[in-house]
């Protein structure tokens, strides 16, 4: 056991790491969930210590506990929970942790860049970009509508790209890779057209990210709009190396 572990109290220890399992899905919704002697066993603690550490789980609406023949713990289905600072996009994280993910295109097509984005861009008025616009889906669920807007002397073959994949990879794939990008972040309803095809209500929780991606010589790339159903994905920000990722603590 860490000396940070050894600070804390066991069953919340014990907590973090239950919760560690469930979010990188080692423990997947729908399952039954280990025994309580079997928690006993591996961290090496009292009864009374994992019922705490299950109790915090079930508060926080992670697992189910049934009583009678058929009861026990299941883990339930919980959104999985995106870094905002990591370089891949949401479906690519997504996609990293087993998801299936698929991008439905909208619309595309070349228009006259706007005057407050042709000074993000550097570019004059009048100049053409690609706007794009699509929706993402997780496990044929729609997550979130995207609407890019790249410049066309960037890519101007973007038409004749593969778009039905995080774009980002499409992207990397005509050299332009990104090394920089700012978010803001609001808390929103639904638009008309997200309640289409987001399938969801007006006064639904979204976040609305604005995003302004740059090259490494600075150049900004694409300016981009996301909105995020929040109640499918939950969001985070890890600032720093973790100094031990991944680690499962164990209580003596």
């Amino acid at each position: 056991m860490t000396t940070s572990s050894r600070r804390r109290p066991a069953y919340l220890v014990i907590a973090d790491s239950l919760r560690c399992k469930i979010e990188t899905q080692q423990l997947k919704p729908g399952e039954r969930f280990p025994t309580e002697r079997e928690l006993v066993q591996e961290y090496n603690v009292a009864r009374m210590t994992v019922r705490h550490a299950l109790d915090i789980l079930q508060i926080e609406g992670l697992i189910d506990r049934k009583r009678g023949r058929t009861g026990g713990t299941f883990v339930r289905a919980v959104p999985p929970t995106l870094n905002l600072t990591s370089h891949e996009g949401i479906l690519l994280q997504l996609r990293d942790r087993g998801f299936l993910t698929r991008v439905e295109v909208v619309a595309l097509h070349k228009a006259e860049v706007l005057s407050h984005m042709a000074a993000t861009f550097g570019v004059e008025e009048g100049t053409l970009v690609w706007e794009l616009k699509g929706v993402h889906y997780v496990d044929d669920a729609p997550i979130s509508v995207s609407k890019y807007t790249i410049p066309v002397q960037l890519v101007p073959d973007l038409d004749e790209r593969d778009l039905h994949q995080p774009l980002l990879e499409t992207l990397e794939s005509c050299g332009l890779k990104m090394a920089h990008k700012r978010d803001r972040i609001v808390a929103a309803t639904a638009r008309a057209e997200e309640q289409k095809l987001l399938g969801v209500g007006r006064s639904h929780p979204l976040l609305r990210f604005s995003r302004v991606i740059k090259q490494s010589d600075g150049a900004v790339m694409a300016i981009s709009e996301e909105t995020l159903r929040s109640d499918i994905a939950n969001v985070e920000v890890i600032v720093g190396e973790d100094p031990s990722p991944g680690q499962v603590p164990h209580l003596d």
